[in-house]
C-alpha cells in the first residue's frame, strides 16, 4: 500500500509542469488562429517551419533534460558544489548545441526547394524560420536553468516565467503580426519575432530571478568541487578531488551520456507519429484532417501524464542519491497509478464524446465521422500511453537511459509504423489500422519500460 503523501508530493511538482506545457499549447493555439487569419500560404508556412524546427529542437530539449536527473541525485546528497559544476557545464554544452542547431536549421531551408514545395509557401516562410531558428539559442539557455531548478525540486518558477513569457508572445503576436500597439506590421514574420523576444525574456527573467531568491545563491556560487580521479559510470557519482568549479570534460560527457539517449528516444517517438500523419495523408485530405483532431487531444492528454512524468524524474532522483529503494518505488508507482488515472479520464471523454470533441474542430461530415471511428481506438491505448510515459520518467529518475533509447527504436520504428503499415493497407484498416499500429507500439513500450523498472528494483534491493 503506497502512502499518501507519494501522490501528493508527485501532484505538487507536477502541476506547475502540467501548467506550463498548457502554457506553450495555447501559444501555438493563438499562433495558428492570429497567422490563420492572414490567408491559407501564411498558416501552411508556419505549419511546414514549425514541424520542421520542432523536430530539430527535440535533440537539444533531450540533451538538457539530462541536468535534472543528474542534479537531483546531487541535490538529495546537498553536494552544492555538484550542483554547480552540472549547472555549468550544462549551460556550455546547451550554448553550443543552440549554435549547431540553429546552422543545421540554416542549411535546411535553402533545401526545402528541392523537395516540391509551393513557391508561395516558401516565400512566405523565411522570415518567420529564421526568426524562431535564432530563438533556439536563448531557449536552450532557458532550458538549462530550468531543468536544474527542476533538478532541485523547485518547478514553480519555470512555469511562472513560462507562463508570464507565454502572455508577453501573445501581445507580440497581435502587434507585430497586425500592426496594432504602434509595431510594425510584419505579417507571419511577426509572428516568428514575437517568439524570438519571448524567448529571449526567459533566460533574463531566470537571471532576475535567481539574484533575487537567496535560497538558489549556494547553487550557484562558484568554490571548489570534488571529483574523481577515475572515471566511474553516471549512475556511480564521483567523489571529490580539488579542481575549480568550472568546465570539464568529464561532466560533459556525463550530460552527453543521459542527455543523447533521451534527446534519441523523444526523436524516435516523434518520428514515428510524423510517419503516422504521412500514412494518413495517403487515405486523403478528410482522413489527415480528422488524424490532425485526434493528434491535437492526444497531445493534450499526454501533456498532464507528462507532467506527472516529469515528477516522478525528480522525485525519483531525489531518492536514488539518497539510495532510499523504498521511496523510489513508492514515488515511481505513484506517479505510474496517477498517470494511469489521468489517461483512464480521457479514455473515457474519447469513447464517449469523440463526436462532440470532433464538432468542436470541424463542421465536415466526413471528418467528423472518421474522428470519432480514430477517438474510439484512441480510447483503448490511452492507459498504455500513460504507463510507458510516467514509467519512462522515473527511469529516466534513476538515469538509465540507454535500454529505453533501444526500446524505443523497436516501439516506435520497429513496430509502430510497420504494424500500421499493415493493417491500414494491405489489410484494408484504413485510418483505423494505422492508430491500431501506434497502440501496438505504446503496448510493447508501456511493457518493457515496466519490466525494466522492476528489473532495476530487484538489483538494487
Amino acid at each position: 500500500m503506497i502512502a499518501k503523501r507519494y501522490y501528493t508530493e508527485n501532484l505538487r511538482i507536477a502541476f506547475p509542469v502540467i501548467l506550463s506545457f498548457a502554457g506553450q499549447q495555447l501559444v501555438q493555439v493563438m499562433d495558428t488562429i492570429m497567422v490563420g487569419r492572414l490567408g491559407a500560404v501564411e498558416l501552411s508556412a508556419v505549419s511546414l517551419s514549425s514541424a520542421i524546427i520542432t523536430n530539430i529542437t527535440m535533440i537539444g530539449l533531450g540533451i538538457a533534460m539530462a541536468l535534472t536527473p543528474l542534479t537531483g541525485y546531487h541535490f538529495a546528497r546537498n553536494e552544492k558544489s555538484q550542483c554547480n559544476v552540472l549547472f555549468r557545464n550544462s549551460l556550455l554544452l546547451n550554448i553550443i548545441m543552440s549554435a549547431v542547431l540553429c546552422g543545421l536549421l540554416f542549411a535546411i531551408n535553402p533545401m526545402l526547394r528541392l523537395f516540391g514545395q509551393p513557391q508561395s509557401v516558401l516565400d512566405a516562410l523565411d522570415g518567420y524560420y529564421y526568426s524562431v531558428t535564432i530563438s533556439l539559442i536563448p531557449y536552450l539557455i532557458f532550458l538549462t536553468f530550468k531543468q536544474y531548478l527542476e533538478g532541485l525540486g523547485n518547478t514553480f518558477y519555470s512555469m511562472l516565467i513560462t507562463l508570464g513569457c507565454n502572455v508577453l508572445n501573445i501581445f507580440l503576436n497581435v502587434g507585430f503580426i497586425y500592426g496594432y500597439m504602434g509595431l510594425p506590421e510584419l505579417g507571419v514574420t511577426g509572428a516568428g519575432v514575437a517568439t524570438l523576444i519571448s524567448r529571449i525574456m526567459m533566460p533574463i527573467a531566470f537571471i532576475i530571478i535567481i539574484f533575487i531568491k537567496k535560497e538558489f545563491k549556494p547553487y550557484f556560487k562558484r568554490r571548489r568541487v570534488a571529483e574523481s580521479q577515475s572515471h566511474q559510470d553516471v549512475d556511480s557519482p564521483r567523489q571529490s578531488q580539488n579542481l575549480l568549479c568550472d568546465f570539464t570534460t568529464l561532466r560533459l560527457y556525463d550530460l552527453l551520456k543521459v542527455g543523447f539517449p533521451i534527446a534519441a528516444q523523444m526523436t524516435l517517438e516523434l518520428f514515428s507519429l510524423t510517419f503516422m500523419t504521412i500514412m494518413m495523408g495517403w487515405l486523403g485530405e478528410k482522413t489527415l484532417a480528422a488524424n490532425q483532431i485526434a493528434q491535437t487531444m492526444i497531445g493534450f492528454s499526454f501533456m498532464i501524464a507528462n507532467g506527472v512524468a516529469s515528477a516522478s524524474t525528480i522525485l525519483v532522483s531525489h531518492d536514488y542519491g539518497r539510495r532510499d529503494i523504498n521511496s523510489i518505488k513508492n514515488h515511481a508507482y505513484s506517479a505510474i497509478h496517477l498517470g494511469i488515472a489521468v489517461m483512464i479520464c480521457f479514455a473515457l471523454l474519447y469513447a464517449f464524446g469523440g463526436e462532440f470533441l470532433a464538432r468542436i474542430f470541424s463542421t465536415d461530415k466526413d471528418v467528423i465521422a472518421i474522428a470519432t471511428k480514430l477517438f474510439m481506438v484512441v480510447a483503448l491505448f490511452e492507459i498504455f500511453d500513460g504507463t510507458q510515459v510516467t514509467a519512462l520518467g522515473a527511469l529516466r529518475g534513476l538515469t538509465d537511459v540507454k535500454r529505453p533509447m533501444y526500446y524505443a527504436l523497436i516501439c516506435y520504428i520497429l513496430v509502430e509504423i510497420p504494424v500500421g503499415y499493415m493493417l491500414g493497407f494491405p489489410l484494408g484498416l484504413g485510418a483505423i489500422g494505422i492508430v491500431g499500429g501506434f497502440m501496438a507500439g505504446l503496448i510493447l513500450a508501456a511493457t518493457l519500460f515496466l519490466l525494466r523498472f522492476r528489473k532495476l528494483m530487484r538489483a538494487m534491493e
